[in-house]
């Protein structure tokens, strides 16, 4: 799987995952330098950033046919997003949108915002994308609690990777217990977030309206999984607590893991345009 991340924001996520071998990463971003770097030309909006996108066929010839697409909406460089999408549509493309502080943005930035967020919806219910999760910075930042000002992004920045990750990896990965049900076609608009393994408790990335489908994934030490008999029970017993009027389908897997702790994701799918008044 590749990782592509555009502008400063999209260019430090992408980074994070650097740590994990699954991944190829690229960094598309004025200044940057590199392996697998294309150094944009600083333009003065996002509109000439739009007109002047370059042909990066070439810089993707390597791609694999699945890739994450990492990028937020706050920076000019944006305006080069959908244009850069067209050029690797023949991929199975998952966007991951951070959404900045709409209140930090006016005007034209603001406008920009909005409509690139509603355009890449629209994307992803057609299936011209194969997902887009919505993660917002300023929500992340309450999950984790007590930020320092020194380090604060980075902190924010691999926590949304390393959540990413560990969801990739257990979508993939053989589990010991549980059903996860396929998808609704529709339902590829989506933001993840933590679990926590005693509670079932979930701390999510973005606030979304009218949640169709939700899917767990526990993680436990293999000790916990051979001696906790009641394990199960008290999953299912919560599972069935998080039921909602609109929900179709809720799904958990339970996966041993190597770890000294316990842990645990979720994600959260709807077919809802996110942000419209």
């Amino acid at each position: 799987m590749d990782i592509i991340g555009l502008g400063e924001a999209g260019c430090n996520i992408a980074e994070c995952f650097r740590k994990y071998p699954q991944y190829n990463i690229y960094k598309i971003d004025a200044g940057v330098s590199g392996e697998n770097c294309f150094n944009v030309p600083t333009q003065k909006d996002a509109e000439e950033y739009e007109k002047n996108t370059p042909d990066l066929k070439e810089f993707f010839s390597n791609l694999s046919n699945e890739v994450i697409f990492i990028f937020a909406g706050s920076g000019a460089i944006s305006g080069m997003s959908l244009a850069m999408l067209q050029q690797i549509k023949n991929k199975k493309v998952t966007v991951l949108y951070i959404r900045p502080g709409l209140r930090s943005l006016t005007g034209k930035k603001k406008l920009l915002e909005r409509a690139t967020f509603g355009i890449l919806q629209q994307y992803a219910r057609s299936g011209l994308l194969d997902g887009m999760h919505v993660v917002s910075n300023d929500v992340v930042a309450g999950v984790i609690g007590n930020l320092p000002v020194i380090g604060y992004f980075n902190k924010i920045n691999d926590i949304i990777a390393s959540t990413l990750h560990f969801i990739n990896v257990f979508d993939r990965t053989k589990h010991v217990y549980g059903v996860m049900e396929d998808r609704d076609p529709v339902c590829r608009i989506s933001t993840i977030g933590l679990l926590e393994s005693e509670t079932s408790e979930e701390k999510m990335f973005y606030d979304f309206d009218l949640i169709r489908e939700k899917s767990y994934f526990y993680a436990f030490t293999q000790g916990r999984l051979l001696n906790e008999s009641s394990l199960i029970e008290d999953i299912e017993s919560q599972i069935e607590e998080k039921k909602e009027k609109w929900l179709t389908k809720i799904s958990y897997r339970l996966y041993s893991t190597e770890y000294e702790d316990d842990f645990g994701y979720c994600l959260y799918r709807t077919s809802k345009v996110q942000g419209e008044e």
